[in-house]
């Protein structure tokens, strides 16, 4: 596996790849930032693809848009075991 696309699998798992919640009370938290998280894996992966056809920007491209997205929306709306205050 060459460099670029250790990054991007490494992208996308970062994307879905979310701490649990550390009480029920913040799985609502979590599952709204998990599934917009996902999306943006989602249409990274596409792009990464070639889809729509003639769209393909790179891989590098496509690993860059994914961790500019994750960036803004990042795993602190809900209390989590790996954060400060957690569980755990």
């Amino acid at each position: 596996m060459n460099d670029d696309t250790r990054e991007f699998l490494a992208a996308v798992l970062d994307a879905i790849n979310l701490p649990h919640p550390a009480t029920v009370g913040d799985s609502e938290a979590f599952g709204r930032l998990l599934e917009d998280r996902a999306l943006d894996a989602v249409v990274a992966l596409t792009g990464a693809l070639g889809e729509p056809p003639n769209a393909d920007w790179g891989l590098g491209w496509h690993t860059s848009y994914l961790r500019e997205q994750l960036a803004k929306k990042p795993a602190t709306t809900y209390r989590h075991y790996d954060a400060a205050g957690g569980a755990g």
